[in-house]
């Protein structure tokens, strides 16, 4: 009998949302705790801040060293903190890894340990001001070297480009001149303000008891905590009224061309499943249309493919292509985008696309980190569903349905990175 992945939702007194996965496969235990914030021209650097200060010391563990001893002494845990972006959501992750208690002799409760430093962390922040100072030019560091990326760089420009009066525009790490204001006064009160009334979800995946984990979340992460609804008042923008095109210069070797669409279709809709065959069709596989014509047939391109956003509607196109190809490389690539409106799209294409993604999403089942983040963004999107279901989905999608969506695809902003006139590159 096939085997059903499945996340059972528990609510804490203090209303914090608890999802356990009892899975055997896994031989850790997975525990990540996710602050969903709106994203946010005004708050975005505020909000980047808070976890990098966090992973500096607690009350308890006043140090990173300290920390690092604590996690030795937990068999190797591993503690990663992350900012990510999901349509217009700031989303703060704390995961932390601990070895499943039952390989080891002693048989530790190394999960509820666990638990407690996750808390502990997060829960009991120290916020002095030298971390904050510090974590502050370290954070200035990366939104500076965003340009340093010329691939990271010319699609976060393609995006607030075509997002300019809307907060999906807006970086995830926020804004340098924003990040100026902040003091460790300022960002303390932010982050009580966070704790006691931002959207919370922890999400433990491993070989386990539920109920009992449940019980000892609940016990563990007690706290005063008025819990929101998770609104994603994202916008999806489904007409584009003029396609932008935007020609920037900078000292590179090799152009990047991005091209930004709105696909008014979200993960919450019936249509994002033949949308992820539009786009794994259009780009994002070797047998797809970008590579084999943009890149292999007509060698336009260093490389050719794309992507979703899929809580914003949209979808990106990105290749690398040399400086004279622009007028070429951009016609090629509409060319592939039109032809599927078309609806030419071959039996092979069609099922190497199917198997494609059924092998991507099985993938996600064997990795507890690719799992949470498909539910978490199911939760973000308002449509939860187990990776079975899922793939049920994606089984019964048909080539009618696959064109129907490429008829909403509208282009809305070209970005073109290019050579500086008359200066020899050095950039990447």
């Amino acid at each position: 009998m096939k085997e059903v992945i499945e996340f059972t939702h528990y609510q804490s007194k203090n209303q914090l949302d608890l999802f356990v996965c009892n899975n055997p496969k896994f031989k850790t235990n997975l525990i990540q705790l996710f602050i969903i914030e709106p994203l946010s021209a005004a708050k975005a650097s505020k909000t980047a801040l808070v976890p990098f200060v966090l992973y500096r010391g607690s009350q308890k563990f006043p140090s990173r060293r300290d920390l690092k001893i604590r996690l030795d002494q937990l068999y190797g845990a591993d503690l990663t903190i992350s900012v990510t972006k999901r349509g217009e959501n700031q989303i703060l992750g704390f995961t932390l890894e601990v070895v499943n208690e039952e390989f080891l002799p002693e048989k530790e409760p190394l999960l509820e340990q666990g638990m407690k430093l996750l808390f502990e962390i997060i829960f009991n922040p120290l916020f002095a001001e030298g971390f904050v100072e510090q974590e502050k030019d370290f954070l200035k560091q990366d939104i500076v070297s965003l340009i340093n990326d010329k691939y990271s760089y010319s699609i976060q420009r393609c995006y607030q480009e075509m997002c300019k009066q809307e907060p999906f525009g807006v970086f995830k790490l926020g804004e340098v001149d924003e990040l100026e204001k902040i003091n460790q006064g300022v960002l303390y009160r932010y982050y009580q303000e966070m704790i006691n009334s931002s959207y919370m979800a922890l999400f433990v995946i491993g070989d386990l008891a539920e109920e009992r984990v449940a019980e000892q979340l609940e016990q563990i992460f007690s706290f005063r905590h008025r819990q929101p609804s998770l609104a994603n008042n994202t916008t999806v923008v489904s007409a584009v009224n003029q396609t932008k095109e935007i020609i920037e210069e900078l000292n590179v070797r090799q152009g990047k061309l991005c091209l930004g669409f709105r696909t008014a279709i979200t993960r919450g809709d019936s249509a994002y499943y033949p949308l992820l065959f539009y786009n794994g069709i259009l780009g994002s596989f070797p047998h797809s249309k970008l590579f084999q014509n943009v890149r292999e047939k007509e060698g336009l391109a260093y490389y050719a493919d794309s992507y979703l956003e899929s809580t914003k509607g949209l979808l990106m196109i990105t290749s690398g292509i040399d400086f004279p190809n622009y007028e070429r490389a951009r016609e090629i690539i509409l060319l592939q985008v039109e032809q599927i409106k078309q609806g030419q799209i071959t039996d092979n294409e069609y099922q190497w696309t199917k198997k494609a993604l059924l092998n991507r999403y099985r993938s996600v089942a064997d990795a507890n980190k690719a799992l949470s983040s498909h539910y978490l963004l199911g939760l973000i999107n308002h449509k939860t569903e187990s990776i079975d279901q899922f793939m049920k989905e994606l089984e019964q999608v048909t080539k009618e349905e696959i064109i129907e969506v490429a008829q909403k695809i509208q282009l809305d902003t070209i970005y073109f990175l290019k050579k500086e006139e008359g200066k020899d590159a050095t950039g990447n």
